[in-house]
């Protein structure tokens, strides 16, 4: 894909929040627009600010460190992009939080510098992540913003996604990189038809009752029946004892409802960061 270069701004900066899967369910459509899951997600505050400025060389970085072969540097070679690129976020990289397509959704519209053509850069993202392999909703889920059910995967204009207002939204978060990268898990055609089986199951129990506190039950036994949770992740929320907690997916990263006695048990195990349900999906900000 390309866009007109008269579309390109000298300096613009936009946020996608981070995201949250709890359960979801593969598609096995060939056509990459309508590829995707439908599930249950999370978009959090805590997400990717990335910042643009045209010059004559590309300068890529995340936190303020140079990266290659990136997402970014992807985004700038399909939009004739020349320029600094900076990526921000409190997030490490591959923790299960949609970084990936974060990155490649605010590169995108910082650059293009217009809210006007969210459906190319949806639809840019979208062919990145599956291309790469990072994700196969998260572009879907940070377009919409907030507590959300997938109800059908893909990009625009095929997908379809509900927000769901309801409470509480204040969250803690404790991130841990994954060591098995999203793109083994569902390219694996034995791991993806145990998704599936019970990613479908989860979907009902959900819809029967489609409320927050009930994602994270049923996300949990989702990640659990498929064998998606880690020894470390288990221990965590075995140390939970019950509260509204699950892993972000794929990943070993923790997200739970907020109450001082879960922020305690998740202390002794990292730095958990303290957030909210996002109000907002991808937003340009200058």
């Amino acid at each position: 894909m390309k866009l007109q270069g008269e579309s390109l701004s000298y300096s613009h900066k936009a946020f996608s929040p981070g995201s949250a899967t709890l359960f979801f369910v593969p598609n096995r459509e060939q056509n990459v627009l309508r590829k995707g899951s439908k599930g249950v997600a999370i978009c959090i505050e805590t997400g990717i600010t990335t910042r643009v400025e045209k010059s004559d060389s590309m300068d890529i970085r995340f936190n303020g460190i140079p990266i290659d072969n990136s997402v970014q540097e992807e985004v700038a070679k399909l939009l004739n992009f020349t320029g600094k690129i900076f990526s921000y976020s409190d997030l490490p990289p591959s923790s299960g939080f949609g970084l990936s397509a974060g990155a490649a959704l605010t590169a995108a519209a910082a650059i293009i510098g217009n809210d006007a053509v969210s459906g190319e850069i949806y639809e840019m993202a979208h062919r990145i992540e599956l291309q790469r392999g990072t994700g196969l909703g998260d572009v879907q889920s940070q377009m919409t913003g907030g507590f959300h059910v997938r109800l059908k995967g893909g990009s625009f204009p095929y997908s379809v996604t509900e927000r769901i207002l309801e409470g509480p939204s204040e969250l803690i978060i404790l991130p841990f990189k994954k060591k098995i990268p999203t793109g083994e898990v569902i390219q694996s055609p034995s791991s993806l038809e145990e998704i599936v089986t019970n990613g479908k199951k989860a979907f009902k129990s959900f819809m029967r009752k489609p409320t927050l506190k009930n994602a994270f039950l049923v996300g949990r036994k989702f990640a659990f029946d498929s064998e998606l949770v880690s020894q470390k992740a288990e221990k965590i929320l075995d140390d939970l004892n019950g509260k509204y907690a699950s892993v972000s997916l794929i990943g070993d990263s923790i997200i739970a409802l907020y109450d001082q006695e879960s922020l305690d048990v998740l202390r002794k195990y990292g730095d958990p960061i303290k957030t909210k349900i996002s109000s907002t999906g991808l937003t340009l900000l200058t």
